[in-house]
């Protein structure tokens, strides 16, 4: 009864584009009052609890990492070390979006500051050059959620808060499914280049393309210095963040001269308004999600689950089932928060691992970040584009079908998912 209460007055407040996070808080207020038998003050305490983590202070420092990258004039050099690498082929400036989507998630960690930045560059120079713009808006929009997948990952961070995860094993568990999105994303890629005759990009000389390399070189080490300080044991996924922000603040300032001081109060001012955002988001479906573990809605929901059936293979279908629903309408953090404690422990009952449904999660949720009606980098790639979402929503199909294929591989296969946390993470 309560979950129905609660879902309900969510819906309905996005109908009227409430913000998520309040959207959140006041379902939770209605199933406290539903409930009846739980004081109004818990839910403040559980706000603060939720947020009252060490960890989470690596978000608003991933988050200006990315500032300091898009500033500095990285995602330019993003761009052409992948014009090198795949301009030259049939469709090159669509392999150069995914690829520079592929490079630009080891920098930010973040769907929309991909979309943002890298398709603010290219979906008009793919318009430019012929390419379709329901095309161009769509490559852009997928391959912008790869930002989620490879490290450093936000959405990673706050589900190894809430399911007491290896934020490490989590980042390296996600190198492979988010090679493989983008893998699939140029497939799809290559066949529209070759039905609708795309031209190639101009192709660089082997000096030009060494150069390009060596001076993309240092924006591509954040990644290696994340991971490797984090799976060496040399510091935590929060001292990496701001050692990250540190590094990408110097190589802007000192290696591009693109980043000054002066434009420190803009960046710090942008970075408190997005993590305000997240951080209500994260506190609102923090307290929703313990109300819903003291009314006994995780067992309630895996009853109903294994009800249906006890085969493995179609539980975790249900699972992705639900999600890829969830994704549609709930944005990634608080799907994340409230549904961890929902669906962790039905499906570590079956022997999946927290890791291995960590990267299940956050792809599955990745997926609704371009589906309406709330998704982010869908709204933002027509934005650039200036059109409409009807007329670019049909592209999307095979896109989409893709990464569900990508998806179905990474749930059943779990050594594509597992393989390097074993590896590397003790």
């Amino acid at each position: 009864m309560i979950a129905l209460v609660v879902f309900a007055i969510m819906i309905g407040l996005m109908v009227f584009n409430v913000p998520i996070a309040i959207c959140t808080g006041l379902a939770t207020i209605g199933g406290i009052l539903v409930t009846n038998d739980v004081p109004m003050m818990v839910m403040v305490q559980r706000m603060f609890t939720g947020m009252d983590t060490f960890t989470l202070i690596a978000v608003p420092l991933f988050i200006l990492t990315g500032r300091f990258m898009a500033l500095g004039g990285i995602t330019r050099d993003l761009i052409n070390v992948s014009k090198v690498m795949v301009g030259f082929m049939k469709g090159g400036l669509a392999y150069i979006n995914i690829v520079a989507s592929m490079l630009f998630a080891g920098i930010t960690g973040s769907a929309a500051s991909d979309t943002s930045s890298v398709g603010g560059i290219l979906i008009p120079a793919m318009v430019e050059k012929g390419y379709d713009t329901d095309f161009s808006v769509a490559v852009t929009a997928t391959s912008s959620t790869i930002g989620v997948m490879i490290p450093p990952s936000i959405p990673m961070v706050v589900y190894g808060v809430a399911a007491g995860a290896s934020i490490g094993s989590l980042f390296m568990g996600g190198i492979i499914p988010g090679i493989l999105v983008g893998i699939a994303l140029m497939i799809v890629s290559a066949y529209y280049a070759k039905k609708r005759n795309y031209p190639r990009d101009e192709r660089v000389s082997f000096k030009e393309a060494v150069w390009i390399i060596i001076k993309g070189i240092p924006a591509m080490l954040t990644v290696i210095i994340i991971l490797g300080g984090i799976v060496g044991g040399f510091f935590t996924p929060t001292e990496a963040a701001g050692i990250a922000a540190l590094y990408s603040f110097i190589i802007g300032r000192v290696l591009y001269k693109e980043l000054f001081f002066r434009d420190i109060p803009q960046i710090l001012s942008e970075v408190a308004r997005t993590t305000g955002q997240v951080a209500l988001m994260i506190a609102t479906a923090s307290s929703l999600a313990w109300l819903f573990a003291q009314q006994g809605v995780p067992a309630m929901i895996g009853g109903w689950l294994t009800g249906i059936t006890t085969n493995r293979f179609l539980i975790l279908l249900l699972v992705n089932l639900l999600l890829l629903f969830v994704g549609t309408w709930l944005d990634l953090s608080p799907a994340v928060i409230i549904f961890t404690p929902i669906l962790l422990p039905i499906v570590t009952q079956l022997g999946i691992s927290p890791v291995h449904f960590g990267v299940i999660m956050v792809v599955n949720l990745a997926i609704g970040l371009f589906t309406p009606p709330v998704g982010v980098c869908l709204f933002v790639s027509c934005g650039i584009a200036k059109c409409s979402i009807a007329s670019v929503v049909k592209a999307f199909i095979p896109f989409f079908l893709a990464m569900l294929v990508v998806l179905m591989l990474i749930t059943y296969c779990e050594p594509l998912v597992m393989f390097l946390p074993n590896l590397f993470v003790s």
